[in-house]
């Protein structure tokens, strides 16, 4: 029996509960807990004993949200009535009557929490895969910039798709990252790696002009950059360019489920060229620039979820051959992990 296309959906975004995603950048967490929502579940984030953990954020006395607290030695300490909750989320004290702390026997629900690419990852079920990657990061010959998270009325796969296709450059960021006078796509090679979508893009001429072309250090008028692109299922994309004289751009990008209809992207970019900080508003405005000419693109796409199984047939979507292949292949991969379990 076929999946109507809500179950589809629904089913999909319930199994983005057994993966890593990003609720915070590391740096937040210094001496606040911070209040952070994934897949519609409110949740408080917190260095504690040294190490990063996400836990329930409401209060198991009278509901008040944890993350309106305080870090107190290694507790967190609800801003309500003081009660104060360790890294397990075992309740150790209530002040208003101490003795009774070991008896109410109070907990919040505790969730895997790791850190990495500079960022706090929760997984809500066991994960299914190892957490993302961002080599980068702590690679001094990189200029490393931390980028503003923002927020899509999108889902996730959607925030995906749009930052691995291709065909929509020539139209969406004519002038930026694409022309209209050179809309075609040709078909890439896509392959697993462990879990990780592999694909590489080069043949593609983009014109050198402007600071980004001298801070290069290149003179042609056109230039062909590789582009690698590793895509950490479900939804994080590392894209390393490298330019003809061997210089290097990366970005990183991981896209947090919110909830149903909202996407916080969190990301990076690392350069090996023009490394002065001078530089950096260059960079950071002009990928301020392309994520303003893709927001309302993404967030008029319908369905808001991606229909991997049953789609009505007002919503199915044809891909294009050759030129959609990478949408292809992460669909039909995200499918088998989201659906493999369901129908077990």
């Amino acid at each position: 029996m076929s999946m109507s296309p809500e179950s589809a959906a629904g089913t999909l975004y319930e199994a983005l509960r057994r993966f890593w995603h990003p609720v915070a950048y590391s740096a937040q967490l210094q001496d606040k807990p911070v209040a952070a929502t994934l897949l519609g579940r409110r949740l408080v984030v917190a260095r504690l004993n040294g190490k990063a953990q996400a836990m329930e954020s409401r209060c198991p006395h009278k509901g008040a949200n944890l993350s309106l607290g305080a870090i107190v030695g290694d507790t967190l300490e609800c801003a309500y009535h003081g009660w104060r909750f360790n890294h397990q989320g075992r309740c150790v004290l209530t002040p208003a009557r101490e003795e009774l702390t070991d008896t109410m026997r109070a907990s919040v629900q505790t969730y895997a929490t790791t850190e990495s690419a500079g960022m706090v990852w929760v997984c809500l079920e066991e994960p299914e895969f190892p957490v993302p990657v961002f080599p980068e990061l702590d690679d001094p010959e990189y200029r490393v910039l931390q980028g503003e998270a923002y927020d899509w009325k999108t889902s996730t796969p959607r925030r995906l798709e749009n930052f691995v296709d291709f065909s929509h450059f020539a139209y969406v960021h004519d002038g930026t990252i694409g022309s209209r006078s050179n809309p075609r796509v040709d078909a890439v090679d896509v392959w697993r790696e462990g879990h990780v979508l592999r694909f590489d893009r080069c043949g593609v001429k983009e014109p050198g002009a402007g600071l980004k072309k001298k801070l290069l250090g290149l003179t042609e008028d056109w230039y062909e950059p590789v582009n690698e692109y590793h895509v950490t299922m479900p939804h994080t994309v590392h894209l390393k360019r490298t330019f003809p004289n061997g210089k290097r751009y990366v970005l990183f990008m991981a896209a947090s489920p919110v909830d149903e209809t909202t996407t916080r992207s969190f990301w990076w970019q690392a350069r090996d060229f023009g490394t002065e900080p001078e530089h950096d508003a260059f960079f950071q405005d002009f990928e301020a620039e392309v994520l303003a000419q893709d927001k309302p693109i993404i967030e008029s796409q319908l369905p808001v979820w991606i229909n991997l199984r049953g789609a009505a047939p007002e919503e199915r979507e044809r891909p294009l051959r050759d030129a959609d292949v990478v949408t292809v292949e992460y669909r039909r991969w995200l499918s088998e992990l989201c659906f493999s379990k369901a129908t077990a």
